[in-house]
């Protein structure tokens, strides 16, 4: 008779969910690659709280992004807080109140997971595991150049070959986007990055939105594309602050170019989703496989000054899962590298001297048999008992000690 429990139901609520032994193996050794990669270029790991007060972390966010929360009443306190939905505003708050002794420019790199509401969207996910960067204190296109070749090596070094890098420059269409009213930006600007004119139009309408700022919008629309596409929007956007905006993202652009990142690089200039801290040159990693961005970054020169700290910034995170997932798409799933893994029979002192060997033991109550059955069905490489190490390929060896040639044998070596 099968049990079924009472009560809830036996699974994490929706969109939540469980990561088992090898996939967690391979989602770590994938988070420590990308992080081996931001600390040689000098990026400090720091780790920030799973939650905070609501009102030190909405400093850091607009109100699209506060759709997006999730919320709850610390029982101790009652004290509204909330559970990261991301972390750069709690990079700049750490900045701007613990490391203000420091001389910038401030390199720091962060994991972890963040909790998101994705109330309307395709992807029902709540929880995602990032891992990214903060640049702060470094101002102008070199800051820009250093973050988004960092990204590309980021992903290069993960084992993808196949990326494109889509830029932006949100100064084009914030503006315009800020006169929508406000409970339509989010529809507007799925809107305009699906470049679906005909429901950008009508949320506009349903808005009352100014003629100019249809315009603009819709303008937008069309401006995605290669290179070619940057001397299009100087055509069509002519005011002043468009031509300070493009001039500053054909800069970043060339010194991409020059670092070798050219034929990586695709443009989008109505892309506006995302958080709402951005003020100038941002980006999307793109990959086939997860339907979404592996990740983007870009400037956010007005976010430090929320914390009472005033300084020029910029950064990216990456989805590890998404990057996971393109990467598996590829045929270059990521690998856990791990030591021999044995099961061992309760009570044989041999367990002892394989840990010691830096050999991952698991005891199995006897005989033999068990352990071997137990060691296939946990993806190990073998057992032993009473001095016999057997692999699962049935390939076996007899040892009561562990010398040199039977240490080689359990390496697989």
């Amino acid at each position: 008779m099968t049990f079924i429990p009472s009560g809830p139901p036996m699974a994490p609520p929706r969109g939540m969910r469980d990561v088992l032994p090898d996939a967690t193996e391979a989602l770590a050794a994938l988070t420590s690659r990308l992080m081996g990669t931001f600390a040689r270029f000098g990026y400090r790991r720091v780790t920030t709280p799973a939650f905070e007060y609501a009102e030190v972390l909405e400093r850091g966010m607009s109100n699209v992004d506060r759709a997006e929360q999730l919320r709850f009443f610390e029982p101790g306190t009652g004290e509204l807080t909330l559970l990261r939905p991301d972390m750069t505003p709690q990079i700049a708050r750490i900045v701007a109140t613990r490391l203000g002794h420091l001389p910038p420019p401030f390199r720091l790199a962060y994991h972890g997971t963040v909790l998101r509401r994705r109330k309307g969207r395709a992807r029902l996910a709540r929880q995602s595991t990032q891992a990214g960067i903060e640049l702060i204190g470094m101002d102008g296109d070199r800051a820009d150049l250093e973050v988004i070749g960092l990204a590309a090596r980021g992903l290069e070094a993960a084992g993808l070959e196949r990326f494109v890098i889509e830029l932006s420059q949100v100064r084009l269409g914030q503006q315009a986007l800020e006169a929508v009213p406000e409970p339509l930006r989010v529809r507007a600007a799925d809107a305009l990055a699906r470049k679906d004119t005909a429901q950008l139009e009508a949320i506009l309408s349903e808005g009352r939105t100014a003629k100019r700022t249809r315009q603009r919008l819709m303008r937008l629309t069309e401006l995605y594309g290669d290179r070619s596409i940057l001397g299009v929007a100087r055509r069509k956007l002519r005011d002043e602050a468009s031509r300070t905006a493009l001039d500053e993202l054909a800069r970043v652009t060339e010194a991409l170019e020059d670092s070798g990142l050219g034929d990586r690089l695709a443009f989008d200039l109505g892309e506006l989703r995302g958080h709402g801290y951005y003020t100038g040159v941002s980006f999307n990693l793109l990959a086939d496989g997860p339907g979404e961005p592996l990740g983007g970054g870009g400037r956010y020169d007005d976010l430090l000054g929320r914390y009472g700290r005033p300084s020029p910034a910029t950064g990216f995170a990456l989805d590890v899962g998404h990057l996971q997932w393109a990467l598996e798409l590829a045929g270059n799933a990521p690998k856990a590298e791990r030591a021999p893994r044995w099961a061992v029979v309760t009570g044989d002192p041999l367990a002892g001297t394989l840990r010691s060997a830096g050999v991952e033991v698991s005891e199995v109550e006897g005989p033999l048999k068990r352990a071997l059955d137990f060691a296939r069905a946990w993806g190990y490489d073998g057992a032993v008992a009473k001095g016999r190490f057997e692999r699962v390929d049935g390939v076996a060896r007899k040892g009561d000690e562990l010398d040199e040639a039977t240490l080689a044998f359990v390496r697989g070596e």
